[in-house]
């Protein structure tokens, strides 16, 4: 195994790569030794782990269980279970050291890593000192000749002591902290359509609406490896065409998309409207104001202005920060914050809960509190009309992308300068009087994104053409282009 070709897959908030080609059973083999040395350095002795529906993903729970119990890690296996119900136990167990197997909204062919330590899930510089690990513990076992396979099998013929290996069913407890939480639903008045992609979370998700007393429909919450009705990101439209068709047939009022592993989720509302996660972060700002006026929430720099100007309006406070969900639950411990969202469908609460991203939670809370409050979630929220973009995507290379990311923070701040603010904690996002618009490098993706955002449609062209010339001005400019 040449790991110095998988550096890549070491990505900023977890490990992620195609199943085989770059990661196979030798990768995680040596995986579970780093990461047992890791987690005992830390000073944990147990350790959670649970895996969602992909090829391999058992597969790969199994390896990282006999590697961990041969290192004398007593190992709580969770089973197949959604991301959130990992984060869920760690909490309600008191075991602050866990790991999921999945690749999260990828297609069917990734699989990968999500891992927790302490207070939060491990991203930055943490995963990057796990990709020197493994390098050399690959160089260690290299000079004697052995796979990081055969090096478990001869330490299992040893007699020394190992963890224990159990199972704990987390889902009856997660089930009922959940239901504590919302107010019982009608199935005369709710219902809705819960498209689980086939992912870890359909099933639970369908489940915890029914016994709140909803009027369910599922789709595709079977538990099937390959996705095969459609990729499990439910932020790209084409993956929300059938649920929309769905809704229609059955005149249900929600439509409820989630990720493969549970832990992002998209609301879609009578209309077939897809809400953007900023505006359903709304109803919860406005709840929680309404509780607690001096509420702080954390936005992620994609955000809208339109959620900022509403936060002010209310008397509340908010911080930007970073996209991405481990920093999210980062700055959730760190400002004591009350809510946090960032757009690709991450929520964080705060209130009964653990300042963790969870799909499910979020949608149980959404259709409970428009429910309660007899709101109509077509006209939410009330926002004046804005013209938008989604992301728009530059592909690069992974070098290219730091680079250029550089070269556009530096030209839009000189451009700009005491014209607009400038904003650079991610990229870099320029707020004018009525527009706004962010360059930053994906953290996922090689590739640059762009969002734009305008109060009339002549403001919204000209900002997007001049800021894409610009840009591909950088580009050209760029050396090592």
């Amino acid at each position: 195994m040449q790991i110095e070709k998988l550096a890549h897959i070491f990505r900023e908030y977890d490990i992620r790569g195609i199943i085989d080609t770059e990661i196979n059973d030798d990768f995680v083999y040596a995986l579970g030794f780093v990461l047992a040395d890791f987690y005992l350095q830390e000073g944990h002795t147990r350790l959670l782990i649970g895996y969602d529906t992909r090829k391999n993903s058992a597969r790969y729970h199994d390896i990282l269980t006999q590697v961990f119990s041969v290192k004398g890690l007593h190992v709580i296996s969770l089973g197949l279970v959604p991301t959130p119900c990992l984060y869920f136990s760690i909490h309600h167990l008191g075991i602050f050291a866990g790991v999921e197997v999945t690749a999260s909204h990828n297609p069917a062919e990734y699989t990968g890593f999500k891992l927790w330590n302490k207070k939060t899930s491990l991203c930055g510089a943490e995963i990057q000192k796990l990709f020197c690990s493994m390098q050399e513990f690959l160089h260690r076992l290299q000079k004697k000749s052995l796979t990081a396979q055969k090096y478990c099998h001869l330490l299992l013929q040893e007699n020394s002591p190992r963890g224990f290996i159990g199972v704990y069913d987390c889902l009856p407890s997660y089930r009922e902290k959940v239901l504590e939480t919302i107010i019982p639903l009608s199935k005369s008045t709710c219902s809705l359509v819960v498209d689980g992609a086939n992912g870890a979370a359909g099933k639970l998700c369908a489940d915890l609406f029914k016994k709140a007393g909803a009027n369910v429909i599922e789709l595709f919450c079977e538990e099937e490896e390959d996705f095969p009705h459609h990729e499990p990101d439910p932020t790209r439209k084409k993956n929300l065409q059938a649920l929309c068709k769905t809704m229609q047939e059955h005149q249900a009022k929600y439509g409820i998309a989630l990720d493969g592993d549970g832990d992002r989720v998209v609301l879609v509302d009578k209309n077939c409207r897809v809400l953007k996660s900023d505006a359903l972060m709304s109803i919860f700002i406005n709840d929680i104001t309404a509780r607690k006026p001096n509420a702080l929430f954390l936005l992620d720099v994609k955000c809208s202005q339109e959620l900022i100007k509403e936060i002010e309006k209310l008397g509340a406070n908010y911080l930007l920060t970073p996209t991405g969900h481990s920093h999210l639950k980062q700055h959730m411990l760190s400002t004591e914050a009350d809510f946090g969202g960032e757009l690709s469908g991450h929520f964080f609460h705060s209130e009964n809960w653990y300042k963790t991203d969870d799909g499910i939670l979020t949608a149980l809370r959404a259709i409970s509190l428009l429910e309660k409050n007899k709101l109509d979630l077509t006209v939410l929220p009330k926002w004046e009309h804005t013209f938008s973009t989604e992301e728009i995507a530059v592909p690069c290379t992974k070098e290219q992308k730091k680079h250029i990311n550089r070269l556009a923070v530096q030209y839009f701040t000189q451009k700009y300068q005491g014209m607009a603010e400038c904003i650079t904690l991610d990229g870099i996002r320029c707020v004018f009087n009525s527009a706004w618009f962010l360059v930053r490098a994906s953290q996922t993706s090689e590739q640059i994104t762009l969002r734009f955002e305008a109060k009339t449609e002549e403001q919204f062209t000209a900002l997007k053409q001049t800021v894409l010339t610009d840009l591909e001005k950088i580009l050209r400019s760029s050396e090592i282009l």
